[in-house]
């Protein structure tokens, strides 16, 4: 997709450009772990939050993720529930 530039860590913001992104350690979503898999960036400039070496979204990993941790929690209540029966 995009090219890391020359004394920057991390590809240029997909939508505005801007060439110095800054590092995302902790997300809503995802907090460390999340943040770290996806190697989160934010644009400081338009406040975007994309992949940082990639340029791509980050939207369908958060979907997946939330989505893995939904199910394995019923999965677990579900387990707890009918063990006590």
């Amino acid at each position: 997709m995009y090219q890391v530039p020359p004394g920057s860590l991390y590809v240029p913001c997909p939508r505005c450009h801007y060439t110095m992104p800054t590092k995302v350690t902790m997300s809503w979503w995802g907090g460390v772990l999340g943040a770290k898999m996806t190697n989160l960036v934010k644009c400081p400039q338009c406040k975007l939050q994309y992949n940082g070496k990639t340029g791509a979204s980050v939207k369908q990993f958060i979907v997946l993720y939330m989505g893995f941790w939904v199910i394995l929690t019923l999965v677990v209540l579900a387990v707890l529930f009918f063990a006590q029966a």
